[in-house]
């Protein structure tokens, strides 16, 4: 059959009528044949103009070039339990980037999970990174957390040789000049109470009611570790309280492996255990250039010591009264009687202790007497907690001193250096 001729002309798709015209009826040949003009228009003039390179507030976004929306908002919503919008980045660059002038780069909020999770694999780069490019000090910061009714920040680690949290300060400044890694508040504590009480500040700085709270779980935790090559390993300071608090149920409150100073009163609730002691002041022939030294007296015993001097009356004898409190405290009581000025051969204690006090005969009329009375403490606390004369080393410390140079031992065999030893490699940290 021959081909039916159309009885309409193309016309394209952009192209229209001089005037409106009554649209006359078609065949199916006419209107497909009009449809094959209208996709030929668009091909020809997508070929014929250049892709656009923005697109106007309104339009619809064009991926590879710029977009703008005006004042206009752009939101995407999804019921989808994916992800709504998934962005990769193959090469270098950043996937996604906000930036504002004065308002917020980029803002996430969650009911249920979490506002911002940031994940990565490597183990030089951060999950979340965060940047203050401000050139003078203020109260900006790189990343601020706010928990309100919660945690302001937690950070875990499973690493042993990192930490859950590193702060460094990179301020060039020397000495007390440098800023801290750490200022912690607390207590409606203020920058200004950490200027007014801190002295000399270091690494972390901290206000509250009590400046650090740390608490240690395991038999070699430590609640506080302080570490310093030349300087304090641990300084304390307090206006009208405690400078250090430190308590441990099976080991050592504070424990401190080289000279420990105390600028003030030190009171020990306990017992006191030393391998010497002595009082140390100025000289008093020459305070400016020299220390005196006067060594503690020992005993095996809790020993009290008492003395002075007693003039006798007529017949050659003195009683010698003692405080109230003094056979309470006191018990198993030793004596010495020194004659004074000339001998007096026949001087001896005429009565023991009893009723607070005790006698002295057998001297010279007006003769001065010295004498030493000493007791052995009996009080609530000496009772229950005697001081041992020997005891047998631990099992860990055995093969150990407590000074190990003054026995002919290498100094790594000092208890305390073996303690020292498995405390130091957590310092450089």
């Amino acid at each position: 059959m021959a081909a039916e001729p159309l009885t309409e002309p193309i016309v394209l798709a952009d192209a229209a009528p001089e005037a409106p015209l009554a649209e006359p009826a078609r065949s199916r040949r006419s209107i497909l044949g009009a449809g094959l003009a209208g996709l030929a228009g668009l091909v020809l003039g997508s070929l014929g103009r250049p892709a656009p390179t923005e697109a106007a507030a309104g339009g619809s976004l064009i991926m590879g070039a710029a977009n703008s929306a005006g004042t206009t908002n752009t939101s995407l919503a999804t019921n989808s339990t994916g992800t709504a919008m998934y962005v990769t980045q193959a090469g270098t660059g950043t996937a996604v980037r906000g930036i504002a002038n004065n308002g917020i780069a980029g803002f996430f909020t969650s009911s249920n999970g979490s506002g911002v999770s940031g994940v990565v694999a490597n183990n030089t780069k951060y999950g979340v990174y965060g940047a203050n490019d401000a050139l003078t000090n203020g109260g900006g910061a790189a990343i601020r957390a706010s928990g309100e009714q919660n945690n302001g920040l937690v950070a875990t680690t499973a690493s042993t040789s990192a930490q859950a949290i590193k702060a460094t300060n990179t301020n060039p400044g020397t000495g007390w000049s440098a800023g801290a890694g750490i200022r912690a508040l607390a207590g409606g504590a203020t920058d200004a109470n950490i200027v007014a009480l801190t002295t000399y500040p270091g690494a972390g700085e901290f206000c509250g009611a009590n400046g650090v709270v740390a608490a240690a779980t395991g038999p070699l935790g430590y609640g506080v570790y302080g570490f310093s090559d030349s300087g304090y390993g641990l300084y304390g300071a307090s206006v009208s309280n405690m400078g250090v608090y430190g308590s441990s149920s099976t080991g050592y409150g504070v424990y401190c492996f080289g000279t420990a100073r105390v600028y003030g009163d030190l009171e020990v609730v306990g017992t006191l255990s030393k391998g010497g002691g002595s009082f140390k002041i100025d000289h008093p022939l020459d305070p400016a250039n020299k220390f005196l030294y006067h060594s503690f007296v020992e005993s095996p015993d809790m020993k009290n010591v008492y003395d002075g001097v007693v003039t006798l009356d007529a017949k050659g004898e003195a009683a010698v009264t003692l405080p109230d409190w003094f056979e309470t405290l006191n018990r198993d009581f030793r004596y010495q009687l020194t004659a004074m000025g000339q001998a007096a051969p026949d001087l001896h204690v005429k009565s023991k202790l009893h009723g607070g006090a005790f006698s002295i005969g057998g001297g010279n009329a007006g003769q001065e007497v010295s004498w030493q009375l000493t007791g052995i403490r009996q009080d609530a606390w000496a009772d229950a907690h005697r001081i041992p004369v020997e005891e047998q080393k631990p099992a860990a410390e055995r093969g150990l001193y407590l000074h190990p140079v003054e026995h002919g031992q290498a100094a790594a065999k000092g208890i305390d250096a073996v303690r020292d030893a498995a405390m130091k490699p957590r310092a450089g940290k």
